[in-house]
């Protein structure tokens, strides 16, 4: 007999399902000494390899099983899990693309595919891995939950509800999905729905954690401080995986701001620190390194100095280019730094009918990267643009942005992200004519904002998980923009946080001067606003739908002592913008 008989690899299976894997292990190798050519043989060892979590004879049991039969989907799948768990992502990506190459109705393999992607940040190409699980597989609740997580950070809300709502209707003890929709409501400001949810969850997970921490979380939202804080401090939630990391970094946070609002600053800062120390241990665990933008800047304050723009070639045919801007004004930009009331000004300027704003959108990284590398970042190309260039490179922008603002005629689209303060050196060179808007806070008050926030996880807002850190990249950011603005220039208007909260009709007046845009007063309906627009999408989500308040300008006097050791690196700032 040249294989073993059906019935021999019916037992091996039923040792797999009985989780016996030690055992099936030893019976497929004293097998494959008599089937050596047999693929279900390796196939089962590297199954049993792989749940007693040696990765290693893993895939080299699967490559063996791929080499004698190459089309087996499920197998190129396995060899893809045991890859991603030992840490080979290329191998992994290229093994799940090999599955559905060879069975495209294979969702598991999909829905690997779209893991992989996500963890690459490749969040676009995920939802859609993601999508075609769920396509071929509508009750997959895993890839639904997992698609909206991935839609909900591309800042596509459409169905993000609907999504994490089918999963949890699929698999009602579904913690991901509970988790994912509670916090997508809270954070959409749908709080009459978010009770609802919480109200559900409890009637299926019970005194989960996670239902008790969006009781405390309404609470807040009733504005119920001491009610909240004895909620949220009852209890923690043990941070075992990225779920209950974020939901523990939530309830800290969450008790931080609560806190501070009672004025207990001792116990707001201790527990902004706690939450901070997650979202390291979170970031980090996505391999995501605060160095890297930290470099980012640095290269352009090394780059843009007087001798190499002296070298920059004359472009000086700007009116017949064919990709012109969308407005007469020209591109229109929101920078400063992160809590310094863009997020605020934002919604004040969608109550105007002629202004359409796009939050933190990708369209400067495109033209960065369209520019000068993604990876490289060859900012010498500055020099050596030509009319051409600049044409491909002004388009590629508008398309990006086009995606997230429609170019109807009459309106302004308006490019909204904090931190392309950073990029306004190259954002200059394509558009001359670009219009920013710097928005300003005192900085001690905006850097002791970051770090009590928390913030989605990237290279920029890994520098806020110290005080130290948020005052350092502070001063090499707005180091840079003081550089810009002695060297190029720029069509800037400064607007001071402060001058926006306590007269917002002048400040707003003033701000549509410079735009060319004449009044309306639908700029000061900010909370109708707020609430109307389908998803904020920064760590202002739930202050811009309250009224305009001062309550946390001098907020740093309160932390004088924790502040004290980075003052000195923020009082010339303080000085040079005329706090």
């Amino acid at each position: 007999m040249n294989k073993p008989d059906p019935a021999t690899i019916k037992s091996l299976f039923d040792l797999y399902r009985a989780g016996e894997y030690r055992t099936l292990l030893e019976r497929a190798q004293a097998l494959l000494e008599t089937w050596p050519d047999e693929p279900a043989l390796h196939s089962l060892a590297g199954s049993a390899c792989l749940e007693l979590q040696d990765y290693d004879a893993a895939i080299r049991s699967y490559r063996t099983a791929l080499a004698l039969r190459p089309n087996l989907a499920k197998v190129h799948n396995s060899l893809g899990i045991a890859c991603l768990r030992s840490g080979q992502v290329e191998e992994a990506a290229n093994s799940f693309h090999n599955a559905v190459k060879h069975d495209s109705e294979f969702a598991q393999a999909w829905f690997n595919l779209g893991i992989v992607y996500e963890n690459r940040d490749r969040l676009a190409e995920a939802a859609g891995y993601y999508k075609q699980a769920t396509l071929i597989n509508p009750v997959y609740h895993q890839a639904l939950c997992s698609l909206a997580k991935v839609l909900w950070e591309l800042r596509i809300p459409d169905q993000v509800e609907e999504y994490f709502e089918k999963a949890i209707a699929i698999e009602k003890n579904y913690l991901p999905a509970h988790m994912g929709l509670l916090r997508f409501l809270e954070q959409s400001n749908r709080h009459e729905k978010l009770r609802d949810a919480v109200s559900r969850a409890r009637r299926v997970l019970g005194e989960h954690d996670v239902v008790r921490l969006y009781e405390g979380i309404l609470a807040d939202i009733d504005d119920d401080y001491e009610r909240a804080r004895s909620l949220l401090e009852a209890f923690s939630i043990t941070a075992a995986n990225v779920w209950t990391k974020h939901g523990e970094r939530t309830r800290l946070a969450r008790l931080a701001l609560i806190c501070d609002r009672l004025d207990d600053t001792t116990k707001a800062f201790l527990y902004a620190q706690k939450a901070n120390d997650l979202s390291r241990e979170i970031s980090d665990s996505k391999g995501i390194d605060k160095s890297r933008f930290l470099q980012t800047v640095e290269k352009r304050r090394q780059y843009f100095t007087a001798g190499n723009i002296n070298q920059w070639q004359d472009l000086t045919s700007w009116d017949g280019l064919q990709v012109r801007p969308q407005s007469p004004v020209g591109p229109v930009f929101i920078i400063g730094f992160p809590r310094s009331g863009t997020t605020l000004l934002d919604t004040l300027l969608r109550g105007h009918p002629a202004i359409r704003v796009a939050e933190e959108t990708d369209a400067v990284p495109a033209l960065v990267n369209r520019l000068s590398g993604q990876s490289d970042e060859r900012l010498e190309t500055l020099a050596h643009l030509h009319d051409r260039n600049v044409e491909d490179i002004r388009k590629t922008y508008s398309d990006a942005l086009a995606r997230h603002v429609r170019p109807d005629d009459g309106v302004l689209p308006v490019d909204r992200f904090a931190l392309n303060t950073v990029y306004a050196g190259e954002i200059h060179r394509i558009f001359p004519e670009a219009r920013f808007i710097l928005l300003l806070r005192h900085p001690a008050d905006c850097v002791l904002s970051c770090f009590m926030q928390t913030f989605y996880e990237t290279p920029a807002n890994a520098s806020f998980f110290t005080l130290e850190d948020s005052a350092c990249l502070y001063d090499r950011v707005f180091g840079l923009w003081r550089q810009y603005t002695r060297l190029l220039q720029l069509n800037v208007l400064q607007v001071k946080y402060e001058d926006l909260v306590a007269d917002a009709e002048t400040t707003c007046r003033r701000i549509l001067d410079f735009l060319e845009m004449p009044w309306h007063p639908g700029i000061l309906e900010h909370e109708r606003t707020a609430r109307e627009r389908p998803l904020i999408g920064t760590a202002s989500y739930n202050q811009v739908i309250r009224p305009l308040y001062t309550e946390t300008q001098g907020r740093w006097r309160r932390y004088h002592a924790e502040m004290k050791p980075v003052l000195p690196a923020l009082e010339p700032w303080i000085s040079y913008f005329g706090y």
